[in-house]
């Protein structure tokens, strides 16, 4: 461990000391050569002194952990600290630089608990920690495949034959490091599935802001969360999912995973670099290839103006909507130094758009003018600005990416205030945006039940095409007791080419007290043919595949 040296301690110049050279570098260059640096950049950088004054208070944070804080700041925001830490660590393992158990805190494991309530049989997964996901999944010559975060967050894959009714797997494709040895289940690196035009499919799953041992992160100023590592593996043959091999082209610091696939075959892969205060990235691995390109930085955080204990940054939410375009929409996220998060609104606000035009690499915003990335609080604010909720007082708690309603550009947001949270949509037309609509179908869509009476708290429709015909849908929605209930339904008037009629024909299943996410499967026309649903009640929590009006179990699940 180091002693602690500022700039106040400093003898040499900062321009002399920076001179110095970094290899072999001992404990008393490298700390001179570190207060230089500081003492160089804290002219016009807020946040290195006031990052200094929190830990000589020791506010929140011990001095070992500001150091290590300050340190990754450093390293992410200023390229010639690199090589000086780079060769300062050479050697040296993390605990040898600083004096810290940082894996106590997230080793809080909750104890499991004694008795499992009881959920709908039906299912093709075993039970699951961890927050509430489906998973990832796509539909390819007639089978529906399905990644998941299973036992210990390693991820898992399983396949459907759509023709033949039967299960291959769920085989393990993967280790990930996430919630290993006592570690709090953690949900952040759940799988993304892809699969490139070769057959191979890939699976990108595990991070939270990397191990201590992987040292900082170099595109970052936030410290690893030491949660886990992104990972990147490929199946070893086409469209075999039984054997997989790892291939190191990803940020081990990443959390998120998000991935589009595009008409000429390109797949392109979205995270966030690192926790909280990090950029949002993207990886492109173009087709034909079984490897990731060097990442692209599409947003950068930003030390506020008013505090510069607080961080400007984003949580972004990428969607493919053309063979050629991905459209993102994000949010604003105010983070902060000392780690505090208010668990009221977690301090999300405005809704953002833009769109990825991947024939030239170029992000525009709805008027169609070139952006520069990365993209900070203050060009978001001046070119990407789809509804002002700071204006209003409402959280925005999430954004999805929508195809143009009607002609119109439009994005989703997940609107919070007092007493409701609910998706909303904003649309852009005649030069400017209008927020608060609702969303697209809840309107046009009705539902009765086997009696013929009206079904009035719908939550979602998912018309489901087979052979060609879009005569059968799942239907989710809320019973008279507030039940939720997952049902199948029929078309009532086959002229009803758009499918906004139907009737109730039988119900899958009814859950009291539950939490229910669901996700449409959709082959290459973009139409579903099975949907993903998970349904979880306390500790309970399995996935189920809903296909043909009924749920289809995997028998190898108990």
């Amino acid at each position: 461990m180091h002693t602690f040296l500022t700039p106040a301690l400093i003898t040499l110049s900062a321009s002399s000391m920076l001179a110095l050279p970094c290899s072999a570098i001992s404990e008393e260059d490298y700390l001179q050569q570190r207060a230089a640096l500081i003492e160089k950049h804290s002219k016009d950088d807020a946040a290195l002194p006031a990052l200094h004054k929190l830990m000589e208070a020791e506010d929140t944070f011990t001095k070992e952990q500001w150091l290590f804080k300050i340190d990754q700041y450093l390293y992410g925001n200023y390229k010639e600290f690199q090589p000086i830490y780079d060769s300062y660590r050479e050697d040296r393992d993390f605990n040898e630089i600083y004096d810290l158990d940082l894996e106590t805190a997230i080793a809080a494991k909750p104890a499991p608990p004694q008795k499992y309530p009881e959920i709908p049989q039906g299912y093709f997964s075993e039970n699951l920690n961890g927050n509430t996901n489906t998973g990832s999944a796509l539909f390819v010559d007639g089978k529906v495949y399905i990644a998941y975060q299973g036992h210990l967050t390693d991820p898992y894959i399983a396949s459907y034959d759509t023709q033949n009714g039967t299960w291959d797997g769920p085989y393990k494709a993967g280790h990930s490091t996430l919630s290993k040895n006592g570690r709090q289940v953690d949900s952040h690196g759940r799988p993304s599935l892809e699969i490139n035009g070769d057959g191979h499919f890939h699976i990108i799953f595990g991070g939270h802001g990397g191990e201590w041992v992987d040292g900082l992160n170099p595109i970052s100023f936030d410290t690893p969360h030491a949660g886990g590592r992104m990972l990147h593996v490929a199946s070893t043959k086409p469209y075999d999912i039984t054997g997989w091999e790892q291939k190191d082209d990803i940020s081990p610091y990443a959390s998120y995973t998000a991935t589009c696939k595009m008409g000429n075959g390109d797949i392109y892969f979205f995270t966030r670099a690192g926790t909280h205060k990090s950029p949002w990235v993207y990886y492109r691995m173009k087709s034909g290839s079984q490897s990731f390109e060097a990442p692209v930085k599409i947003t950068w955080p930003t030390v506020s103006e008013g505090d510069p204990i607080d961080v400007d940054t984003f949580y972004i939410k990428p969607a493919k909507i053309s063979d050629t375009e991905i459209l993102v929409t994000f949010l604003w996220h105010v983070c902060n130094f000392r780690e505090y998060h208010n668990k009221e609104h977690y301090s999300r606000t405005n809704t953002y758009y833009m769109r990825l035009d991947t024939t030239d690499g170029s992000f525009y915003n709805v008027e169609g003018r070139k952006l520069e990335l990365p993209i900070t609080k203050k060009k978001a604010d001046k070119y990407t600005l789809a509804y002002n909720s700071e204006a209003t007082g409402e959280t925005c708690f999430g954004t999805r990416p929508l195809s143009n309603q009607n002609g119109r550009p439009a994005a989703a947001y997940e609107a919070k205030g007092p007493g409701y949270r609910e998706w909303r949509m904003v649309t852009y037309e005649d030069g400017k945006w209008t927020h608060g609509l609702p969303m697209p179908g809840t309107e046009e869509h009705t539902v009765v039940d086997t009696k013929g009476k009206r079904i009035k708290s719908i939550r979602e429709i998912f018309p489901m095409k087979k052979d060609g015909r879009t005569d059968k849908a799942a239907v989710v929605y809320r019973g008279s007791k507030g039940e939720t209930v997952i049902a199948a339904a029929k078309r009532i008037n086959k002229k009803d080419s758009e499918g906004q009629h139907w009737k109730l024909k039988k119900q899958q299943t009814t859950v009291s007290g539950a939490r229910i996410q669901t996700q449409p499967v959709r082959d290459e026309s973009g139409d579903a043919v099975a949907l993903v649903v998970n349904i979880r009640k306390a500790g309970s929590q399995r996935l189920y595949l809903w296909h043909d009006g009924q749920f289809r179990a995997n028998p190898t699940q108990k």
